[in-house]
């Protein structure tokens, strides 16, 4: 079947040499030579057993039955162009599952309550959540993109920042209401909580005029979810992360200290190798998040 077909390659110069009337400007259009569009040509001649140009002076025209030829090639390879587009819409609609890397606590306080809006947007891509504590941990043979917080690492993976973080204190409604009228220099004589992987607030006592180093007592905690659990149980004031506050803040369960923010030591990042041929899908859930992520709603909090 087909058997008759000349090749894809030997149609496309015969059609741009018919279109431009000349083999030198064909050739640069598909990236070959005079000779090998005048070769393409004469074999497309000898297989249909008919001439197709003529020369004129400088110019290459079409003959009666290559300007037939012409016109019904043309359409053919329209109709192609279009039947491969058409394939890779409906593959692109049928679904294409994206692996993403996130740690814990970004995923429960932020990203899970809002994947369904990213489907209802992108119903091709199914999400596939895949967690892990960190960025170390994740072999990108079972991930295509993670989501981290932190700064830029290794070279062989391709990084987007996707927001700069703001840290600040928060308390339980009931601390305030017990004091008040507190102040950005009361807070050393307050329990204050520490998170065990990241310092902060030698840096936001700074931002506050206050020259006051990394507390040294307090409750430590490894997951930042659980250090503003103990804040909300009123166990101390925490330094918290704009985006994973938010949820807390919102709910009544944590109110914020003073308008005083001091920048994060870390970004948002997503993170994923430079060779994938998952980048389309990518593309698009990092679009998603960045636009997400700068909404005035998760940055009110600067």
């Amino acid at each position: 079947m087909f058997e008759r077909l000349p090749p894809t390659q030997t149609l496309r110069a015969f059609e741009a040499a018919a279109r431009l009337g000349n083999y030198t400007r064909a050739g640069e259009e598909l990236h070959l030579t005079h000779s090998a569009v005048s070769h393409q040509i004469r074999a497309l001649e000898q297989r249909i057993g008919r001439k197709l140009f003529q020369r004129e002076g400088r110019q290459m025209v079409l003959t009666d039955s290559g300007r037939l030829l012409a016109e019904e090639v043309r359409q053919a390879l329209t109709a192609l162009d279009l039947a491969l587009q058409l394939g890779q819409t409906e593959r692109k609609r049928s679904g294409q599952t994206l692996r993403v890397g996130v740690s814990p606590s970004f995923a429960s306080a932020w990203l899970v309550p809002r994947l369904a809006a990213f489907q209802s947007l992108h119903p091709h891509i199914n999400i596939s959540l895949r967690s892990a504590h960190e960025l170390s941990e994740l072999a990108f043979n079972d991930v295509d993109v993670a989501i981290w917080y932190g700064r830029v690492g290794h070279k062989n993976f391709r990084y987007q920042r996707l927001l700069k973080e703001v840290i600040f204190p928060v308390c339980s409604p009931a601390f305030l209401a017990a004091h008040p009228d507190v102040t950005p220099q009361d807070l050393p004589r307050h329990p204050l909580l520490r998170f065990a992987h990241h310092r902060g607030w030698e840096q936001w006592f700074s931002a506050a005029g206050i020259k006051h180093g990394e507390p040294q007592t307090g409750g430590l905690y490894d997951d930042p979810m659980h250090l503003l659990d103990a804040a909300a149980a009123d166990q101390g004031i925490a330094l918290a992360r704009g985006c994973l506050v938010h949820n807390h803040l919102a709910s009544g369960r944590l109110v914020r200290l003073f308008d005083i923010t001091a920048p994060a030591r870390g970004s948002y990042f997503s993170v994923s190798p430079f060779d994938t041929r998952k980048e389309a899908a990518i593309t698009e859930f990092q679009d998603w998040l960045g636009h997400i992520l700068a909404q005035p709603l998760l940055q009110k909090e600067e």
